[in-house]
């Protein structure tokens, strides 16, 4: 057969000549391989991906979801009992709408295996809460609407570790300020408009887990103080101090880039703290603000630009 004839010969020119069967088999080596419908080059077939890039592409993820500006609506369920000695105490429950801005910035330190973090977050609410409680002076039961208003305020500042898979562990300071101002509707009652106000500082963890180059969870713990906690009494024109207390916050959320630097995210966190509250003396009319704990569950939907 004719083809065999070539191979024949070729196979002998391959014999008589060493350095030309190298040659050839070079050659081969170089020659395009089938691999089932695509044709590629052998030697980018042997070829191994470059090392680290799938770690550059989630690390980036993880990058672009923490440098942003962003806004977003929320809810949250508001839940308040006063501890007191007589009675079964004061409680006010219910949900409030609100919205919030943040902005964050996790930067590369140069020559150093750690990242720079900040952030500053912003949160309004505002609802009508169901007031269970009782009069003073003569501990017969009350039920009022109160018009809450709610702020918080908290600025971070921490180190960034990155790990493995283009995660990034985050512990991190953190520094702000609430305030809830407390209007019940109590017609012809002294002492239903209450301001409490307290600064925090403490400290927290943050883990951005990346998932896909577009989409990253986070899961974030915190632990903070109550500093410099007050409460202002209107009708009575009293304002007075209470003592340091402690507030827990786990919050978790994603972050999913829809289309180059627009975001959406997400969230949903657990907070609960305690005001320490004061007691009665001469210099408050005898008047007492008992210790309370509050829970608040809420969750987020919001945009963010990432840069």
């Amino acid at each position: 057969m004719r083809i065999l004839a070539i191979g024949a010969g070729l196979f002998g020119l391959m014999i008589a000549s060493p350095a030309l069967a190298a040659d050839a088999g070079q050659q081969m080596m170089a020659q395009n391989t089938y691999d089932g419908g695509a044709v590629a080059s052998q030697d980018s077939l042997l070829g191994a991906a470059p090392a680290g890039n799938g770690y550059a592409v989630l690390r980036q993820a993880t990058l672009n979801a923490e440098n942003n500006v962003s806004v977003h609506l929320s809810a949250l369920h508001f839940q308040y009992h006063e501890n007191a000695t007589e009675g079964s105490g004061d409680d006010e429950n219910g949900f409030a709408p609100g919205f919030g801005i943040s902005a964050s910035v996790l930067l590369p330190q140069r020559g150093l295996p750690t990242d720079y973090y900040a952030a500053l977050i912003y949160d309004f609410s505002a609802g009508n809460f169901t007031y269970g409680g009782h009069y003073l002076e003569s501990g017969l039961p009350a039920t009022a609407t109160d018009r809450a208003v709610l702020n918080r305020v908290e600025a971070r500042l921490g180190v960034g570790v990155p790990l493995i898979g283009g995660a990034e562990l985050i512990p991190f300071a953190a520094f702000g300020y609430q305030a809830w101002n407390r209007n019940d509707d109590l017609k012809g009652a002294i002492g239903s408009d209450e301001l409490y106000t307290s600064g925090l500082a403490g400290a927290g963890l943050k883990l951005d887990l990346p998932v896909s180059p577009v989409l990253v969870l986070s899961g974030t713990a915190e632990m903070l103080a109550l500093i410099g906690a007050n409460v202002d009494n209107d009708g009575f024109g009293l304002s007075h101090s209470m003592g340091i207390s402690g507030e827990e916050r786990v919050t978790l959320g994603l972050d999913y880039a829809v289309h180059g630097a627009l975001h959406v995210t997400a969230a949903g966190y657990y907070e609960h703290f305690n005001y320490a509250g004061f007691r009665p003396s001469a210099a408050t009319y005898y008047l007492y603000e008992p210790l309370s704990t509050t829970t608040q569950i809420g969750g987020d939907v919001g945009l963010a630009y990432s840069f």
